[in-house]
């Protein structure tokens, strides 16, 4: 005879609400954090390298623009949607003037270490629908406020990616966890100690378990995720370099301008600078 399933209480003991039951489904949470969504016309659109913390969507409008990933070339073409996974280094350039519209992303912590790569679907007229909406809504921004329709096509298209995409977020449990507690204490000054003792484990299983992992000691993580969030604040608000630097444990402006050039080749300012999509 099977055993009977345990009942499960999802409120605190002593609490003075009652709500027990069988937990029959239990999905993780999901993150879809719209950075910026924009249409825009190009003449130029000459990048070199560039490196982003965050996801891209483009939907080209007209021919002319080409994404350089690792020797290969993508000519952007209309009706097709291209995702751009955080972390791809790519380069552009223009064939001749064209516009394009563009979304910046975030999926949260796991899901925004995907697969590099750039990522081609057709657009059907569903999708186009929603498209013309953002694109109406864009001509009066005084009176919207949350263009929720975005989050709508960007799910879209992300549920479309490949499961060979996702391969790489198949992590221990004690590495989530402690890069989740890394993402949500940035401007902290943590330790490997505080990190290991969150995730369960001594700092030299800690260590050894995301050698094995993600192929990068913890701490180095850490300022992966400082320096992510702080190219999100210079590309995405008016925060000054001084105030980023401290929101994300950074320091102050001299450490966080040296660690850039070290580890995104680029100085705070010069990354700022570059916000054409």
């Amino acid at each position: 005879m099977p055993d009977k399933p345990s009942i499960l209480s999802v409120v605190p003991a002593g609490s003075a609400h009652r709500v027990q039951g069988h937990r029959s489904v239990a999905l993780p949470g999901v993150t879809v954090d719209i950075l910026t969504t924009r249409k825009i016309e190009l003449e130029h659109w000459e990048l070199r390298r560039l490196n982003d913390p965050y996801w891209r969507l483009y939907w080209p409008m007209q021919e002319g623009g080409v994404v350089e990933i690792d020797g290969g070339s993508t000519v952007l073409k209309p009706g097709t949607v291209y995702l751009i996974p955080p972390r791809t280094t790519f380069s552009t350039t223009t064939r001749r003037p064209f516009s394009k519209w563009y979304c910046h992303f975030n999926l949260g912590p796991a899901a925004d270490r995907a697969a590099p790569g750039i990522y081609a679907f057709p657009a059907t007229s569903a999708h186009k629908s929603m498209l013309n909406e953002l694109i109406k809504l864009g001509a009066k921004p005084q009176s919207v406020r949350f263009p929720w329709v975005s989050i709508q096509l960007v799910s879209e298209f992300v549920k479309k990616l490949p499961a060979s995409v996702w391969e790489q977020q198949r992590l221990d449990a004690r590495v989530l966890r402690a890069m989740e507690f890394m993402n949500q204490h940035l401007g902290l000054k943590l330790t490997a100690d505080q990190i290991a003792r969150h995730a369960g484990l001594s700092v030299r299983n800690l260590n050894h378990l995301f050698k094995e992992e993600v192929n990068q000691p913890p701490m180095r993580i850490l300022l992966d995720y400082r320096l992510d969030e702080a190219c999100r604040l210079l590309r995405h608000t008016d925060d000054s370099i001084e105030a980023i630097a401290e929101t994300c444990g950074l320091v102050n402006r001299h450490y966080f301008s040296r660690m850039m050039r070290q580890y995104r080749n680029t100085s705070p300012a010069a990354y700022r600078q570059e916000s054409w999509g």
